[in-house]
């Protein structure tokens, strides 16, 4: 119950912990007299992919870029722009893990900024956070910041 706690703190302060500017996918530029100038957009595609074992009944979103991926002994992170809204997102995601045979353990809502979901099945959990993105400019994607923690039950003691 204490890692439990422990990764949903994680997952949910991670991405408010990033660095304004092309940590949120995008590049912010200034004139020759120092006057910013408006941002642009980096590419949502990224060379990161998803590793060939990746569980296949682990729901992701259908449109996504990953942002990370951190592998650990019996953990797997995974971070990712998704497009779409926190609602839609994490509503589609708790069908998803139910139709694949996970059982909900925890669902938390903020609004529509932010919410988070945990999932066992087979002695593995998943916990999905979604966080709406804010952008630097408002013209920018917004889309959602997904963060997917997956331990096998087994190996982490």
């Amino acid at each position: 119950m204490v890692r439990l706690c422990l990764a949903v703190l994680l997952l949910v302060l991670l991405p408010g912990c990033r660095q304004p500017g092309d940590a949120m996918g995008t590049t912010i530029r200034f004139d020759a007299r120092g006057d910013r100038v408006a941002a642009t957009p980096l590419p949502r595609a990224t060379s990161l992919t998803l590793p060939a074992d990746f569980p296949r009944d682990v729901h992701l979103p259908a449109r996504y870029a990953i942002d990370t991926l951190t592998e650990m002994p019996g953990t797997r992170v995974v971070s990712l722009f998704a497009d779409g809204d926190v609602v839609s997102l994490s509503q589609e995601t708790r069908r998803a893990m139910a139709r694949q045979g996970w059982q909900p353990r925890l669902a938390t809502h903020h609004g529509g900024d932010s919410a988070v979901l945990a999932f066992e099945k087979a002695g593995r959990s998943a916990l999905f956070a979604f966080d709406r993105n804010r952008p630097v400019q408002p013209s920018d994607d917004a889309g959602v910041i997904v963060s997917l923690q997956l331990q096998d039950g087994l190996a982490v003691r």
